[in-house]
């Protein structure tokens, strides 16, 4: 496979408490952070946005009674943790021929404004899951700004530095493709599958979160 356009567009970090979580990134790094969109399976979320292009999800556990709360306490089983990640891609459409992939559409509903996605690969966890826009960039840009600004950060972060995944790498590069572009660390044996960290750059240096 050739290069596919592919940014980190978003990592999921697992948590118990959505609400103590925020706190404490903004506490001990500088993190500030949002409202996610209302969650029907028992999760809630939060946002951390990090630039126009990227941003972290605070994935917590709501409702163990639903489906998605119950799987995603037992994942945590009571530790908060990087869980997943998600890749912008330049064609979609292409990028889930490629794998034999169906294409799902979602809709995200921030404050004021719409936004509607397409992704593939979702049902492949712990693997990477791919994400387009439907409509203007632009509106998701902009959105993104308006809650960069509306986060509080005291840090200024810019974006991610890194993924580290235990994945076995012929695995992830057969995946991805030799020439993905990404800046992907590979944890030593016998890591468990999926993604262990991500690094995230800003003013006052590199957060790492595990």
């Amino acid at each position: 496979m050739d290069n596919e356009g592919f940014v980190i567009d978003h990592v999921i970090y697992g948590v118990v408490d959505v609400d103590a979580a925020a706190a404490r990134l903004r506490e001990e790094h500088g993190l500030g952070s949002v409202a996610g969109v209302p969650h029907l399976g028992g999760t809630a979320s939060r946002i951390v946005p990090l630039g126009p292009e990227c941003f972290l999800e605070l994935l917590g556990v709501a409702d163990t009674g639903r489906d998605d709360g119950a799987w995603l306490a037992a994942t945590l089983q009571g530790e908060d943790r990087v869980l997943w990640w998600c890749l912008g891609v330049a064609d979609l459409d292409e990028t889930a021929r490629r794998r034999g992939l169906p294409l799902r559409v979602g809709q995200a509903n921030p404050d004021r404004d719409s936004l509607t996605f397409r992704s593939a690969g979702m049902p492949q966890y712990p693997l990477p899951f791919f994400l387009s826009l439907v409509g203007d960039p632009e509106d998701r840009h902009r959105i993104q700004r308006e809650r960069y600004e509306a986060a509080g950060h005291t840090c200024a972060p810019t974006g991610y530095t890194f993924v580290e995944v235990g994945d076995h790498q012929p695995v992830l590069e057969g995946w991805l493709g030799p020439d993905h572009g990404l800046p992907i660390r590979y944890a030593p044996p016998p890591a468990r599958r999926g993604i262990h960290a991500c690094g995230i750059a800003t003013a006052e240096g590199e957060i790492v979160l595990r």
